[in-house]
């Protein structure tokens, strides 16, 4: 069905090509599994196939079976779900972000409304025609967004990193929905780090590097790197000095100890908190929590156990419906301003990138603040060399990368300096290499300015030492 040869591409503006010479092909009813590490080349490779390439120097060939040679397959045979599935979620209901792919292909009125029902069976989400997107889990966006791509009739399916913001039930739902449609005749080609929940999918893995596959095998590439459920391991070389360097500021900073942690006052506390949303029910059922000052905690949990509600809560984003809150020695309400004093990092980073470049995006808070203009210089290149970003201080950060946008994002809560940082999510959509380069930023912070950290994760941490204490979250209730 799909054939590419020797495609070779350069960005406006690259100093380097993304792709060289990449060769591959995936017949009708076939997956191939694309993986290697961020920047290789991969969702380049998908945006050529789809045709979204417009700029820059393009040079190979790209052939796809189509009924009508005449017609341009780019457009109707290939479907594209995008690493971030909130970004092609465009909607308020199920039913309305399935039917809006047909509705602009100006499929007659019956027709769609038998593409809409034939996508929610394909992706599981049959119950949920009138659910808010806003209400759905990380893995029922990802499926939805699957099945906003399928309510378009492709014969190819390429999804870039449709694992990452995934717990593992999520990924097994996934990998179930894929395995349906490979049965159906579907062609996939997914890019992934995360290969072992397409292990029984896939029928080959290529392994990229600098824009060229350099290995082809019908098993995964174990002896490269492996990642697990519980986040990431790595058996590559480079990987493992990555690791052992990555804990050398842990250790130094040692653990907050218990006599120091029962001194030290609490930097947030809630009781009996309960939070409901309609349509959906109760998602917060009566949590205590109280978290001293420099603690660093990791809160674990499934997609869905209530885990960003509880951090939007904290942050004053989000009002429960009973209980209290108290951070920094303030109770939160909505006349209580916790501006600086709180930084609070989106699982989507784009949710929270809004500026021309860089720079000025870390700047903003600083200059509500009402900071003197040296301050807020100061204050912004240092965060943005804490989170190793400062090369980026002249980009768009749009135009970023999704673990860069990450560090941007985490740089404009970090500059003010605050007193607690709520963290949702940050290792989605990154790899190893990145997922360290974090922990070791956040290990850091504790002796630099006192920071306590309160992350939200469903994978486990690399290293289980890291934080002073891990709670599970379940359904709503602290475990």
């Amino acid at each position: 069905m799909l054939r590419v040869k020797l495609l070779s591409y350069t960005y406006e503006r690259g100093r380097a090509p993304a792709l060289s010479d990449v060769s591959l092909t995936v017949g009708a009813g076939e997956c191939l599994c694309v993986t290697g590490q961020s920047g290789c080349g991969k969702t380049t490779l998908l945006l050529a196939i789809k045709g979204l390439l417009h700029k820059g120097s393009l040079t190979g060939d790209i052939e796809l079976d189509a009924p009508d040679r005449c017609q341009e397959p780019f457009r109707d045979s290939v479907g594209l779900v995008f690493q971030n599935a909130e970004t092609q979620i465009l909607c308020s209901t199920v039913a309305e972000e399935l039917a809006f792919g047909p509705e602009n292909l100006c499929v007659p009125p019956d027709e769609i409304g038998r593409r809409v029902h034939s996508s929610l069976e394909s992706v599981r989400l049959t119950g949920f025609w009138s659910r808010n997107v806003e209400r759905l889990s990380a893995g029922q966006k990802q499926r939805l967004a699957i099945g906003s791509v399928l309510s378009m009739s492709p014969r190819l399916l390429l999804l870039d990193e449709p694992t990452s913001q995934l717990d593992a039930p999520g990924k097994a739902e996934l990998a179930a929905v894929l395995r349906d449609l490979k049965r159906r005749g579907y062609a996939l080609l997914i890019a992934e780090h995360d290969l072992k929940p397409f292990e029984d999918l896939a029928d080959r893995f290529l392994v990229m590097e600098d824009g060229r596959i350099l290995s082809e095998s019908n098993r995964i590439p174990i002896e490269r790197f492996e990642f697990g459920a519980s986040g990431a391991s790595s058996t590559n070389s480079d990987a493992r000095r990555a690791t052992e360097h990555c804990w050398k500021p842990r250790a130094q900073l040692g653990r907050l100890d218990g006599d120091k942690a029962r001194r030290n006052e609490p930097a947030v506390a809630t009781d009996g908190l309960h939070l409901s949303y309609p349509g959906v029910g109760e998602v917060l059922k009566g949590i205590d929590l109280s978290v001293v000052q420099g603690e660093r905690i990791h809160l674990h949990g499934q997609n869905g156990s209530g885990k960003s509600s509880l951090l939007a809560c904290i942050a004053g984003a989000v009002r429960p419906d009973s209980g209290s809150i108290t951070v920094a020695g303030k109770k939160v309400t909505p006349r209580v301003s916790l501006f600086g004093k709180v930084g609070y990092l989106l699982q989507n980073p784009q949710r929270q990138l809004f500026e021309d470049t860089v720079h000025e995006e870390v700047a903003f808070s600083l200059k509500r603040l009402r900071l003197p203009a040296s301050a807020v210089d100061r204050q912004a290149t240092e965060a943005l060399e804490t989170c190793e970003a400062g090369h980026l201080a002249t980009r768009l950060p749009l135009s970023l990368s999704f673990g860069e946008q990450h560090r941007v994002a985490l740089a404009s809560v970090l500059a003010p300096r605050p007193e607690l940082l709520l963290l949702d999510e940050p290792f989605s959509g990154l790899d190893l290499q990145q997922r360290i380069r974090l922990l070791r930023i956040l290990s850091s912070l504790r002796d630099r300015y006192g920071t306590t950290v309160l992350m939200a994760s469903h994978d486990l941490v690399l290293d289980p030492s890291w934080s002073d204490r891990r709670l599970t979250l379940e359904n709503g209730t602290l475990a």
